[in-house]
């Protein structure tokens, strides 16, 4: 019985439920429920409807001008950047090369001037040597002593030469103005005595060659009338003029020629030059 009262109420009360949701509108309103359609916003006024309500009553209302139909403006495309395959694929613009104009180049030093290159130190004899030349042995260093030498200091040497009394305060005059021909000096009776005592044709030619231009120079005073003033006269003319000659071949010429006189006025002259020549290798250095 009571299971009976309950399935009544729940039945009673069950109706009325359905009811409400299965009516529309109207229904849900009677019964104080809110639609969506009275939920939903009121829309905003027009300009064509707030002219018709602020039209007065019984006027006659002008239609309002139809609005310009609104034309629909597209909005300008863009520019969309390239892609990294279309920039690449994009030529670039040319731009022109700047002129590239050449480095001025610096200036080049001018070449140093070659140095001059010194000659090799000469030869000079010996104390030793000078006395063995003397004594008849060939020195070829002997001439070294001469080569060279300027004019000024071989008059150097001439003033100590009578400083020390080893020549005559006073040269001998030189009468001739000119020297004979040459057929006179190889015709000189010393001078075919010279020619036998050298058994080397070729040397006996050197050093007669070689007392020939001082011959020249004394203008034809005889090879065996020649004092150690002579031949030192010969010697200052031929450095004087730059004339070439052997020294070598002339002092060792002369000295055979004053070795070779059987009169004891020949060895004295070869000692005279020995001391000459000592003295002026004393003041030669190199």
């Amino acid at each position: 019985m009571i299971f009976v009262m309950v399935f009544v109420i729940i039945g009673i009360l069950g109706i009325p439920y359905m009811w409400l949701v299965f009516s529309d509108d109207h229904h849900a309103t009677a019964y104080g429920m809110s639609t969506a359609a009275d939920t939903a916003p009121e829309p905003e006024p027009t300009p064509a409807s707030a002219a018709a309500d602020a039209t007065p009553a019984g006027e006659v209302e002008t239609p309002a001008p139809a609005a310009a139909a609104e034309v629909p403006v597209e909005a300008a495309p863009t520019a969309e950047a390239p892609t990294e395959p279309e920039a690449a694929a994009a030529p670039a613009e040319e731009t022109p090369a700047a002129e590239v104009t050449p480095a001025e180049k610096p200036a080049e030093p001018a070449p140093a001037a070659p140095e001059k290159e010194e000659p090799p130190p000469r030869v000079l004899p010996t104390d030793d040597e000078i006395a063995a030349w003397a004594n008849g042995a060939d020195v070829s260093s002997i001439g070294t002593l001469f080569e060279d030498l300027p004019l000024k200091k071989f008059d150097t040497f001439n003033t100590k030469f009578r400083g020390q009394e080893i020549l005559p305060q006073h040269w001998q005059a030189i009468s001739e103005l000119e020297a004979p021909d040459d057929e006179v000096f190889d015709g000189l009776p010393e001078v075919g005595t010279l020619r036998q005592q050298y058994r080397d044709q070729e040397l006996a030619r050197r050093r007669l060659g070689a007392m020939k231009v001082a011959w020249r120079e004394l203008r034809g005073r005889k090879p065996g009338l020649w004092q150690v003033s002579d031949l030192m006269a010969a010697i200052r003319r031929i450095i004087d003029k730059q004339i070439e000659v052997d020294f070598n071949d002339l002092l060792h010429g002369t000295r055979d020629l004053w070795r070779g006189m059987t009169l004891p006025v020949g060895q004295e002259q070869v000692e005279i030059l020995w001391a000459c020549i000592a003295l002026v290798r004393k003041g030669t250095k190199k």
